[in-house]
């Protein structure tokens, strides 16, 4: 099968999200400008402004590209065939990897900071996130249809299991800037949100 193409317009769109991202975290949004992300992007501000018609739709757009992140990785299908133990503990490999980049916890201080001046910012880019099916939130509606999880509410299962990971592995690191846990760390870390959960709901 061949692969699509990427076009020059989808290019040039990647390159003004990056600019911005990198703006938005050198800066603060309300310091950045439409034109510095135009030079940063080595576009025209007229071509910034063909896709982007304001600041606000490039920040709607880097969130929806962040957050689309957390759904992006390997599809965990929920199988009866395998452990749940062990099937949790992929979830939680996944979750990690996802939130070790430096990437992500760069734009995260942006986005959060940025959400507390302007929470209207975040609103349009939550509403298209929402309609997405996160492959986390798939895993555990699965597992509860199928019964091996006893809960009616599954999207409060996931909330605690991703509480658990975060408290170790963002919320340190976005706020006091703690280095990630290492492997030993993570992997008591994952022992005890998967525990939780096995020990609560099944």
């Amino acid at each position: 099968m061949q692969e699509k193409k990427i076009s020059r317009s989808e290019l040039k769109r990647a390159a003004i999200i990056q600019a911005a991202k990198s703006e938005f975290e050198t800066k603060g949004f309300q310091s950045a400008s439409m034109d510095d992300i135009a030079k940063r992007a080595e576009v025209s501000k007229r071509t910034v402004y063909n896709h982007f018609s304001n600041k606000d739709a490039l920040f709607s757009a880097i969130m929806v590209e962040m957050m689309s992140l957390l759904c992006a990785f390997e599809h965990v299908p929920f199988s009866a065939e395998r452990s749940l133990e062990e099937q949790l503990k992929q979830l939680v490999a996944h979750e990690v990897s996802q939130l070790r980049s430096e990437a992500f916890l760069s734009m995260a201080k942006v986005i959060i900071a940025e959400a507390i001046h302007s929470p209207e910012l975040i609103q349009d880019a939550m509403s298209e996130f929402n309609k997405q099916e996160s492959p986390l939130t798939s895993w555990f509606y699965s597992a509860a249809d199928a019964g091996v999880l006893k809960t009616q509410t599954p999207e409060i299962v996931v909330t605690q299991f991703m509480a658990v990971i975060k408290a170790f592995c963002f919320w340190p690191q976005l706020i006091q800037g703690a280095e990630f846990p290492d492997e030993q760390q993570v992997e008591l870390i994952s022992n005890t949100a998967v525990q939780m959960i096995l020990k609560q709901y099944t």
